[in-house]
């Protein structure tokens, strides 16, 4: 990756010389290369680095006219270095335009600006933007193509041209660094200028405007890890690879990650596992006649996190648990938990937890004692296996291939053997993209969120390659995995949640990203929306205290409440990209009764809270608005974590009464307006605000009245209040149900209105 103003930017293509085409066959190396660098003499002078030194330098020169040469004869590690400094010179020339104006570009709305804040303070999770296609205002391709909406305000287009037509004499340090086992896993690569006169681009790439790229490195070939100066390369292997399986041995070895965790004993361990003694025949068996699960062992079994799918016939009942406990076939089983069979031998257990068969199926009774265990069952687990890949229980993991993406692609470099001439293994220079958590089937579901959170350790199955996990040993930021690629980054759903400091303030914003992420997540059954989430709200509780509310906790009721559905379908900020509101997809309500209507519990779909989203901006201030009491029913008694049956909720404050207008036939971000009488005007109403509904309501027709419960002064553009709160329909002459949020422009129109007592189920 291209290192520029603390950011890793993808080095942009250096556009191919006019009237040349690369020569066949590619020359890649090329003889500058094999000559200057990728010599015998540089592998054998790395092999003599003493270990305790982390890194070792080489360099070479090379003038820009050999470098153009060699990219045309296609050289990819020419190439890759003609990308960084043409990229550099991009980047460079898009700084500069942005300084001449010192701002926003002129076309750019507040609205855009604020959203843009946000994404740059927000650059880590996710993780977590990844999935976004969008361009931001200064992406490289908004600055160089003639795209719709360009986002920067109409820049001068930048024209691509052959950087290395322009004179100039490069020196090219090379420093490899040694990551994870002494082994060298990162090259660096610094291009500087050496020409002292001239004034070009080329010439001025000195000092701070230098050319630094990043790789990492892996070798072919290798059987030993050990034995080798670089890791070893698996590319385009099959997730069950015997080379995957053993590197999950080896680290189990490693890392002792068997061991039991401190307070694995303290742990209320499954009812029921499944014996998976050698041979064909398996059994289920009943853990209270397991002496060693009671006997300083508690953490002696694997637990499978999976996605079930359609059709998982094969699951523990009433009808046929007798003969399951006496044993059955192993191909009687989906192969996912067929798979999981396999690496549960693998690594040396005898016993695996899944739920499908651990768990009497048709039994409330059974599910009722079982389904409160699961925070336990999965921190009591010695491994949790992940089947991130797959996309059912009858599909499996093992077989399916890996598919790394670049975004450098492998450059194939000749590793020459100590004392041979002859060419033993490639050396394999590359830049991995980051991991598309959309791309496992797994990370769209909504069970499975919380039992990887949950699990101490975790080996996870990903399109991507495996991924280990040890939460006694998480890497700082910016340090490598253990994995079976070492330089892969930490991913991030990969659980730092629980290893963050115990403050309040810390776990709340915790608990609410997690709640984010969760609400995104699709359930077969919409009843398991609470339970499906409940281990992990035990575990918060167990440190953040208060009581636990329908999916919110006590003391942060009231800004809890303030929660609005999140419009997936389209851009922020870009007003071309909005849907018309006939055609946006709405979620209907669950048919049965999963939680109260002031929960974010109560609808399906994302979820969004300012509290998380803007990080501080627009601060909240309450209007007059109070809790008098909130209570809960859960279905199961004492566990409060789980499913209810009822929820009431009653609250103080000003409400004022709006005709709903709901949009139609133009592009909008919410799904309706809200207006009132007009006094003395010409126009027979005022829009006031607007809303975002939170279902499908057969009720919010066309001109019914809606009441707007205020809960807070909020001003996210400085100098600018707005009014946000609930939108309630009611339910009889006594109940209100929440329909919506809302927000009004002004707070002139509350001025009048004295604070009521209102009940909302």
């Amino acid at each position: 990756m291209l290192q520029y103003m603390g950011t890793r930017q993808v080095p942009r293509k250096n556009p191919t010389p006019e009237g040349s085409t690369p020569e066949s066959p590619i020359k890649s190396p090329c003889n500058l290369c094999l000559t200057n660098l990728w010599t015998p003499s540089l592998f054998t002078d790395l092999r003599t680095v003493p270990r305790e030194e982390v890194q070792f330098v080489a360099s070479y020169q090379i003038a820009t006219s050999d470098l153009r040469t060699s990219v045309i004869q296609g050289c990819k590690w020419c190439t890759t270095l003609a990308d960084g400094i043409h990229g550099r010179v991009f980047l460079d020339a898009l700084y500069e335009q942005w300084n001449k104006t010192d701002s926003w570009p002129s076309d750019a709305s507040d609205d855009e600006r604020e959203v843009q804040d946000e994404e740059n303070t927000t650059h880590d999770e996710e993780e977590a933007n990844q999935d976004d296609a969008g361009n931001e205002w200064n992406d490289a391709s908004a600055f160089n193509d003639n795209v719709e909406n360009d986002p920067t305000g109409r820049w001068d287009p930048y024209e691509d041209r052959d950087t290395l037509a322009l004179e100039c004499l490069f020196s090219v340090a090379l420093s490899f660094e040694r990551g994870e086992g002494g082994l060298f896993t990162f090259v660096n690569a610094h291009i500087e200028s050496l020409d002292e006169e001239g004034d070009t681009v080329v010439r001025n790439l000195k000092g701070e405007r230098a050319v630094d790229l990043r790789y990492h490195i892996n070798l072919t070939g290798a059987t030993r890890l050990e034995a080798n100066l670089f890791p070893p390369s698996t590319i385009s292997k099959a997730l069950g690879s015997e080379s995957n399986l053993q590197y999950v041995c080896d680290w189990i070895r490693k890392s002792d990650a068997l061991t039991a965790s401190p307070n694995a004993n303290s742990l209320s361990v499954p009812r029921r596992l499944i014996d998976i003694s050698p041979g064909k025949e398996l059994r289920i068996v009943d853990t209270s006649d397991i002496p060693s699960l009671h006997g300083g062992q508690a953490n002696s079994f694997a637990a499978l996190s999976y996605v079930w799918g359609a059709n998982q016939n094969f699951i523990l009942l009433g009808q046929n648990k007798d003969a399951l406990m006496t044993s059955f076939d192993t191909r009687q089983l989906p192969q996912t938990i067929q798979d999981a069979v396999t690496v549960t031998r693998r690594i040396g257990l005898r016993y695996l937890w899944v739920d499908a068969l651990c768990i009497i199926q048709d039994s409330n009774e059974d599910k009722a004692q079982e389904l409160p265990k699961m925070r336990q069952i999965y921190q009591c687990a010695a491994i949790t296996i992940v089947a991130a890949v797959a996309k059912s229980a009858s599909e499996g993991f093992l077989h399916i291939l890996e598919e790394t993406e670049y975004f450098i692609d492998p450059i194939e470099i000749p590793y020459y053997l100590e004392g041979s001439p002859d060419v033993g293994f490639q050396v394999i220079l590359s830049y991995p993209a980051d991991y598309k958590r959309w791309k496992d089937p797994i990370n769209d579901r909504a069970w499975t969120f919380q039992e990887l959170l949950l699990s101490p350790r975790a080996i996870c199955f990903s399109y991507y390659g495996i991924e280990t996990i040890d939460r006694r040993n998480i890497p700082e930021a910016g340090e490598l995995t253990s994995g079976k690629d070492p330089q892969r980054p930490n991913l991030s759903w990969s659980g730092r949640m629980f290893t963050l400091n115990r403050e309040v303030e810390n776990l709340r914003q915790v608990w609410l990203t997690i709640r984010g992420e969760y609400s995104r997540r699709r359930l077969t059954y919409g009843g398991d929306k609470l339970v499906a989430i409940s281990a992990v709200a035990e575990e918060i509780g167990r440190s953040y205290g208060g009581r636990y509310l329908a999916g919110m906790w006590e003391q942060d009721l009231v800004m809890d409440l303030q929660w609005f559905r999140q419009n997936t379908e389209y851009s922020v900020g870009t007003s071309e990209s909005l849907p018309n509101a006939g055609e946006k997809r709405r979620d209907l309500r669950p048919s049965e009764y999963v939680a109260p209507s002031w929960s974010w519990a109560s609808i399906d779909g994302s979820i969004f809270d300012y509290t998380v989203e803007s990080e501080g901006e627009g601060i909240k201030e309450s209007l007059d608005f109070h809790i008098v009491s909130c209570q809960v029913e859960p279905v199961v008694p004492d566990f409060i974590y789980g499913a209810i049956k009822s929820g009431i909720l009653v609250v103080k404050g000003r409400v004022l009464s709006c005709f709903w207008r709901p949009e139609k036939d133009t592009p909008v971000e919410r799904d309706g307006s809200l207006a009132v009488k007009a006094q003395n005007e010409p126009h027979p109403e005022w829009k006031v605000g607007e809303a975002t509904i939170d279902a499908f309501d057969s009720e919010l027709v066309d001109g019914c009245v809606v009441d707007c419960l205020v809960m807070s002064l909020v001003e996210r553009i400085p100098g600018k209040d707005e009014v946000e709160g609930l939108m309630l329909l009611p339910l009889d002459a006594e109940r209100h149900r929440r329909v919506g949020f809302f927000k009004m422009y002004s707070l002139d129109f509350f001025e009048e209105v004295q604070p009521m007592e209102i009940t909302v189920v």
